[in-house]
């Protein structure tokens, strides 16, 4: 970048210099140049990093306990309990605000009343459209869009084949569990596990064949594998901390002061070796070409989504959820039967 900056100012001396006295230059960044152009735009605001939509799964416990049917009439009669006063040292200690924050200024205060404007409490950062398309959907307003990124085609058969293919053996090779014990080695040739295999043949998205239906650990395992790999590698970092060895002053001074690197960090092995790490900087590190961070956010993405759907169902209900898991309270109602 110093050399370009270098060769810039070299250019414009030249120019400078053929056109005097009767021409008066007058140079403007291009950044300058953008903001009076676009005045609406925050010139302070980085550009979008897909990174910052690629989130994870949820894994959250909802409720602490659940209560049991004459749990505690049962416990009052059979336990012994404690007659003393109570001394608790760190009573004092914790804060007596015990509610759940919508407003993240209100929460770093801990105000009881939220008394910011919308502007206050306005959530900013980056998501995939479906998600925000679902936000709207819940009451959720879009106040101001920085910067959009759009793809002109979709399609749902990119991967359908790989998918289909591994979810099939991990299908066949999972076995019909008639009992709490995996299936037996003779168990094709029982009666009523053979209508379950059907059953599962029946109400699968997947052609599985009925002769292969049998638990094998190691198959299931390996299919689950390529399942899983498949989305996990298109998400994965690329820019990781590099180290290096070094033997002389030189080599040492190449490094440290490189305007390409950050977050450099050195340690003397002995009176001979020094051990340096550090990261490229975003503007010079190298993709790799089989990552594709979009395919992997929207990926988590739907899969939030699908699990959100859920929880949109049983509501209170809920007990604990994992990314794709959901303990529940069955009460026998409607919502439980969806």
């Amino acid at each position: 970048m110093k050399e370009l900056y270098d060769q810039t100012k070299e250019r414009l001396k030249t120019i400078e210099d053929y056109l005097k006295p009767n021409v008066k230059i007058h140079t403007i960044w291009e950044c300058e140049f953008d903001q009076q152009k676009y005045p609406e735009v925050d010139p302070h605001l980085k550009p979008i990093d897909k990174r910052d939509a690629f989130y994870g799964g949820r894994t959250e416990t909802i409720q602490l306990y659940n209560n049991l049917s004459d749990l505690k009439r049962t416990c009052m009669n059979k336990i012994s309990f404690k007659c003393k006063h109570i001394d608790d040292p760190t009573l004092n200690k914790h804060d007596k605000i015990h509610e759940i924050k919508r407003c993240k200024e209100c929460k770093n205060i801990k105000n009881e009343k939220c008394i910011h404007s919308n502007e206050e409490r306005v959530i900013v950062g980056t998501w995939s459209t479906i998600e925000i398309d679902k936000a709207i959907e819940k009451g959720y307003k879009l106040q101001k869009i920085y910067e959009l990124e759009h793809f002109e085609k979709t399609s749902t058969d990119i991967f359908k084949l790989y998918v289909d293919t591994f979810m099939k053996y991990k299908q066949e090779a999972s076995g019909c569990k008639c009992d709490p014990k995996y299936c037996k080695n003779d168990c094709k040739n029982d009666k009523e596990c053979k209508t379950k295999i059907q059953y599962i043949i029946d109400n699968t998205a997947y052609d599985l064949d009925i002769d292969k239906v049998k638990y094998n650990s190691g198959l299931r395992f390996i299919a689950k594998i390529c399942l899983n790999n498949l989305w996990g590698h298109f998400g994965m970092r690329d820019n990781f901390t590099q180290k290096e060895y070094c033997f002389s002053l030189e080599h040492i001074t190449k490094i440290v002061f490189n305007e390409k690197y950050k977050d450099i960090s050195t340690m003397i092995l002995d009176e001979d070796i020094v051990l340096t790490e550090y990261k490229n900087k975003e503007e010079y590190s190298k993709p790799n070409p089989s990552v594709n961070v979009y395919i992997a956010l929207f990926t988590t993405a739907h899969a939030r989504l699908k699990l959100y759907e859920l929880l949109d169902i049983l509501q209170e209900r809920v007990l604990y959820m994992d990314t794709d898991s959901c303990i529940y309270n069955d009460d026998g109602s409607e919502a439980c039967k969806k």
